[in-house]
């Protein structure tokens, strides 16, 4: 999330003896962007400043790291439809700059918010310089990982308005681009992305590849041909169901016997391996393509896939669909469903409702590394060593009957109650949450006079409802849990002092006979909710 801070850079000032500073374009997570001329020339350029300096709790190395990284990668691309990067360095020891041209227009997004849906034969030229940009970049193993329209600016100079992509900043290389001392930024199941455009591969922390670019590049094009996002959602579970689940991208009615249709539904197949698609084999196919007949607005509505490649989901991918499904739906229940009315999802503090219902628990540990490493500091050694903290969460819930559902950067969610739900799920896991706090300090002690860091562990339970049916998938191996009770889970965890247990209320009312738990404070765990009690589980009684 970005942070309001003071700026960096002041308007008129002359920066590094070369630079006009004009005034700030655009602040975000990775740093500030200002519009400045330079002095030589006088060309106007936009200068990213980055404070690599402790300021948000951020490892101060992996954001060096990510910045020579993206430096690096931004060198080696030489497009039409990329911005060129012209200089970097660092101002001190603790800000690191770079310089790429100023580029005149709007981001995609805004042309889009301001002119509704492009004419299919504007669409397709923008989208052909993206894909010729793409092809670039995937020629030298660098895939971008996070291409959507904000990343796209529209530029109105010559006859006709053309594209340029912005931004590598979290692109990384292919397997096969990799050579020896590459070292991976990206821990384990880390999600480095905009869910509302990323592929179903990213949720799962797969290898970049090209073909991940390709799929955003297909719901960007669908935005541009109708005027709306493809994937919506009012939270950011229900997003991430709509990319990770089982439905296919719907492709509008009036392009499903067309060969832009057929196009669009390759480049957005949910299956990576039978996205069988290049970013050169698209342009070449783009160029081909007749647009007669296609008219500007083309509706969203009545879409369905018109991909030859969609398959009917497997197993696995079925159970982890009806994971995601009734998380989504709150359980729904016999008479929702007779309906057609989904049931709100539990908060904490409801008492679970009776029939139909079973308990789930999550338990959300999240860890961070504090301080340094006696001699060089290592990307890699910080993201091996939180992944060792994530096995040891790990083997602590198995040991309880639990399992991991999902590791996300620093996070890891633990599930108690499914695939087989049980009368004693949430007092397993309050018993597996204080073994691993234990444990974590253990381990926190011995690394500060190994290494000179510690690992800090905050968790979070919440338990609440889940339909019966699920535990029709034991002995299946799921895929990421979604819902409002990892949600709140993980939002408990945030509200955790370090090395503690907060619980919701509804645990609280299963464990209060068993174990010692204090008052903690009120807290409104949704923005439109009421504050509601949350408690700190101390040790059994």
């Amino acid at each position: 999330m970005a942070r309001s801070r003071e700026p960096v850079l002041s308007t008129g000032e002359i920066f590094q003896g070369r630079y006009e500073i004009g005034s700030p374009l655009g602040e975000g997570g990775f740093g500030t962007v200002y519009k400045a001329w330079q002095l030589a020339t006088r060309q106007a350029v936009a200068i990213k400043v980055l404070q690599l300096g402790p300021q948000d709790g951020s490892p101060v190395d992996k954001r060096q790291a990510r910045f020579h990284r993206e430096m690096w990668l931004c060198g080696r691309l030489h497009h039409p439809n990329i911005v060129r990067l012209i200089d970097f360095g660092r101002a001190d020891e603790d800000i690191a700059y770079s310089v790429f041209e100023f580029v005149p227009g709007k981001n995609l997004s805004a042309v889009l918010s301001e002119e509704g849906a492009l004419e299919p034969s504007e669409a397709r030229h923008l989208m052909l310089q993206v894909l010729d940009a793409l092809s670039c970049a995937h020629t030298q193993g660098i895939v971008h990982r996070d291409l959507k329209p904000s990343n796209i600016m529209v530029v109105p100079t010559g006859a006709r308005r053309n594209a340029l992509v912005l931004d590598f900043g979290i692109g990384g290389l292919t397997r096969d681009a990799r050579r020896d001392g590459y070292a991976t930024l990206t821990a384990t199941h880390e999600m480095l992305c905009t869910p509302a455009y990323a592929a179903p591969e990213q949720f799962l922390g797969a290898e970049p590849t090209p073909r991940t670019d390709l799929y955003s590049w297909g719901l960007v094009f669908l935005e541009c041909l109708t005027g709306a996002r493809v994937i919506t959602g009012n939270e950011l579970y229900q997003i991430i169901y709509r990319q990770a689940g089982p439905e296919p991208i719907p492709i509008p009615a009036a392009l499903c016997n067309h060969p832009l249709g057929r196009l669009l539904g390759a480049a957005t197949h949910k299956d990576v391996a039978a996205r069988v698609v290049t970013a050169e084999g698209l342009f070449r196919e783009l160029e081909r393509c007749d647009l007669t007949g296609l008219r500007r607005g083309i509706e969203s509505r009545g879409a369905h896939s018109s991909s030859p490649r969609a398959a009917e989901p497997d197993a696995h991918t079925r159970a982890a669909a009806e994971v995601a499904t009734h998380a989504v739906r709150g359980a729904q229940g016999r008479a929702g469903a007779e309906q057609g009315r989904p049931e709100r999802a539990s908060a904490p503090g409801e008492p679970p409702s009776e029939g139909e219902r079973r308990r789930l628990t999550a338990v959300c540990c999240a860890l961070t590394v504090l301080g340094g490493y006696r001699g060089a500091a290592d990307a890699e050694e910080l993201d091996d060593l939180l992944q060792a903290q994530q096995a040891i969460c790990g083997d602590v819930a198995r040991r309880f009957q639990g399992h991991v559902a999902s590791a996300l950067g620093d996070w890891v969610l633990l599930c108690f109650g499914h695939p087989v739900a049980r009368e004693d799920d949430a007092l397993r896991a309050a018993r597996a949450a204080l073994e691993i706090a234990a444990e974590i300090e253990k381990q926190s002690t011995r690394l500060a006079i190994e290494r000179g860091v510690s690992i800090e562990v905050r968790i979070g339970v919440h338990t609440g409802r889940m339909a019966r049916d699920l535990c029709a998938t034991a002995g299946q191996t799921l895929g990421p849990m979604l819902g409002r009770t990892p949600e709140l889970a993980a939002r408990l965890s945030v509200l955790a002092p370090p090395g503690a247990i907060v619980t919701s209320g509804e645990t609280y009312r299963l464990l209060r006979e068993q174990f010692h738990l204090s008052v903690e404070g009120a807290y409104a765990l949704d923005p439109s909710a009421q504050p509601v009690e949350i408690y700190r589980l101390q040790r059994p009684a």
